[in-house]
């Protein structure tokens, strides 16, 4: 086995107006910085990390396609979901401990792709 090991993950997330969805990062604070493959395809990135966004005509509305999971800091979870809040976003499962030992909350981009937000409290 080779000594190199994976160095990090980008999630791909469907979407049908890439417009519309870069539009709603960019509410979340993260920054476009290139479009690929005409309009079809971008990334944007925020505190080191980085979504691609891919538009698709194969999505069925109402339907959670795809999703992303964002460790946070100790003790930031808060701030972000109010600075979220602030920005028009809607929340759809507000910051609470879970079973699963992390405080988190749970938003949609426009087109159903779940993003949530945790910090550890174990």
């Amino acid at each position: 086995m080779p000594e190199q090991s994976l160095t990090r993950i980008v999630p791909i997330l469907p979407v049908k107006d890439l417009a519309r969805a870069m539009d709603f990062y960019r509410s979340l604070g993260f920054a476009a910085h290139s479009w690929q493959n005409g309009d079809s395809y971008g990334f944007l990135t925020r505190d080191g990390l980085e979504i691609h966004l891919t538009q698709s005509d194969m999505l069925i509305e109402n339907q959670n396609p795809c999703g992303a999971y964002f460790y946070l800091d100790d003790n930031t979870a808060a701030a972000l979901e109010a600075e979220f809040r602030a920005a028009g976003v809607k929340i759809l499962s507000p910051l609470a401990p879970r079973e699963w030992k992390m405080n988190e909350f749970v938003l949609s981009d426009p087109d159903g792709n779940l993003l949530r937000f945790g910090e550890d409290i174990s």
